[in-house]
Formats: structure tokens, sequence, C-alpha cells
């Protein structure tokens, strides 16, 4: 099968260079410029490599985090940089291999190759399970939080917690239900416990906490979790993975 390589650089002049040399290798390509539309093409494209272009600004770093999340491919990184420890930061960030612009079109595909070649025995994220929300994604099935491109630490106890209110969004969840999806049985001073685990989720996921938009109550019902935002890009994932 012929592969799919999906660059991503708003580098025009690059990309225009490199893309007949993709093309005569048997690739096939497709280009689109850093944002949704970028994230819109791997999650329905589904390609075999990632080739994403960088200025190495903070703004291109944060994008590169998000795009990591929803990425099932090998990346290469093409960086506009005179910083080697850029290519470190790319690599500890998540990337499979980094260059350097200017590109050598010859190593560039050497480098795809090899990328295909190891990409087999890569786990893919279409056997994990997310929540997305605006700026919060959930990865369920490694039990790891996300808030605007930032790790939020949270206990066994909390993850349980969230994960459970984010699986009936909308739904107003009694103390009893929290109770037992959480522990599995009563337990002495249980809705106490409760109050101090939401608290606690609103401290770290709440933009004002005093003021919760994600996680509310409902006096004397319990507590429901509403999505701040019903993007394009929330549209975009399969609904099994909400």
């Amino acid at each position: 099968m012929t592969a799919h390589i999906l660059v991503i650089d708003n580098d025009e002049a690059l990309v225009q260079k490199l893309e007949p040399a993709l093309v005569e290798e048997g690739f096939r390509i497709e280009h689109t410029s850093a944002g949704l539309n970028a994230i819109r093409s791997v999650l329905l494209e589904q390609p075999d490599v990632v080739i994403l272009g960088l200025a190495a600004l903070d703004a291109d770093w944060q994008f590169c985090r998000r795009l990591i999340t929803f990425l099932d491919a090998p990346l290469l990184l093409l960086l506009d940089t005179n910083n080697e420890l850029d290519l470190v930061q790319g690599l500890e960030l998540g990337a499979d291999d980094c260059m350097r612009k200017p590109i050598l079109t010859l190593e560039l595909i050497a480098r795809v190759r090899a990328l295909l070649r190891r990409s087999t025995s890569r786990p893919s994220w279409r056997g994990r399970s997310y929540f997305v929300d605006q700026g919060l994604v959930i990865d369920l099935t490694r039990r790891e939080v996300w808030l605007d491109d930032r790790p939020v630490a949270l206990t066994p106890t909390e993850f349980k917690f969230l994960s459970c209110l984010t699986a009936h969004v909308g739904e107003v969840l009694s103390h009893e239900r929290l109770m037992l999806h959480v522990w599995g049985t009563e337990c002495p001073g249980w809705r106490d416990a409760i109050k101090l685990y939401i608290h606690h989720l609103r401290q770290k996921l709440e933009q004002d906490p005093s003021q919760p938009q994600r996680i509310m109550t409902r006096r004397g019902r319990g507590y429901v979790f509403q999505r701040l935002a019903q993007g394009e890009l929330e549209r975009l994932i399969p609904r099994h993975l909400l």
C-alpha cells in the first residue's frame, strides 16, 4: 500500500520543494497548515507519517503537544532553529525524529522510510479512550489529564471521580452513585469525602474554583459535569472516544 504522508508546515517554499520528491518516491502527500485543519486531517485521514515544521516558538511547541495527543503515526519535526537544544526538546516532547532546516531532501526521505519501518510496532491510540472538552484532554486509558497543554496531577481517587463525571456529561450524579463508583461500598464519612474530592478537582481544573464552570453542584441532588464547548474538534473525534 502507498504510504500516506501528512506535511504540516506554513513554509510554502519548502513544501513545494519536498512534495515532488516524496511523490516520486511513491508516497501519497497531503499538506496543511498548523491548526485545527491539521488535527482534522490526523483524525480523519490517519496518515502513516506526519512531518511537522516548527519555528521553535512557544505557540509552535503548544500546537505540537496538542497534535501528539491525537497522533497515531510517527512524527518527524522540521525545526527552523540554530539551537541544538530545540532538537532535544522535540524528542523529549514525543517526536520520533527531528531535523533542522534547511532540509536535505534525500536525508528526509531516508528518515521517513526509517520511521515507516519502525511504525509497525507502535501502539495505537485507537485502542485508547479520550474525553476532550476545550482545553481539557483526558486519556482514560493511560489515566493522564492535560489542561491547556499542561499535565494535571490527579490522585487515583480524584481520577475515579473525574472519569465517572465525564462518562455522564450533563447528567446529575447523586452522592450515592459517586460513592459506589469510587469505593464500591459505603464507608464512614463518605459524604464529606465526596465534597472534599470535588473541591480538589475544582482547584485543579476550574479557572475560578469559587465559580466552577465544569463541575457543577445541584443542591440536594448531586454533581454534574458540563462541557465548556461543543467545538469542531470535539465533533471530529469519534463518539466512543469522547
